[in-house]
């Protein structure tokens, strides 16, 4: 049942919309190399890119580019750790699922700052759009 003002509809009241984040002001940038195999590498080529806030157009920081032989090197990585006798396949689920959970839990801590460094960088997208999907388990995809 809807009503005009929107309080109720299919038979549920609607939810509080979840606060905006708010804007990160300096943010420090502590990762820039290429993550490959649970360590930090500078690219093969030496190259790097300039990101910008697309908001300001200011440079944000220099990352390493990552070529051919980085994506080998990462490509190579990721089929070893699914080989017979390594650490992630000698891992029972419960442990799988633990780590997994880990990781759910540090994204739903740390969903401010990446709605506002990842999701809202793309110009158009505001922080409740970004951030609103994660706490209700959607996606805005």
């Amino acid at each position: 049942m809807a009503t005009t003002n929107g309080a109720v509809e299919n038979g549920q009241p609607d939810r509080k919309p979840p606060a905006l984040p708010r804007p990160i002001r300096n943010l420090e940038v502590k990762f820039t190399k290429i993550f490959i195999n649970n360590e930090w590498h500078e690219s093969k080529s030496g190259k790097k890119f300039a990101t910008y806030n697309p908001s300001t157009l200011e440079k944000i920081c220099e990352v390493e580019e990552g070529d051919k032989p980085d994506v080998d090197k990462a490509v190579e990585a990721a089929q070893a750790a699914f080989q017979r006798g390594s650490p992630w396949r000698r891992l029972d689920a419960l442990s799988r699922g633990r780590l997994l959970h880990q990781l759910a839990d540090l994204v739903e801590r740390d969903r401010a700052t990446l709605a506002m460094t990842t999701l809202c960088a793309s110009p158009g997208m505001s922080p409740l759009v970004s951030v609103g999907p994660s706490l209700h388990g959607t996606s805005p995809c």
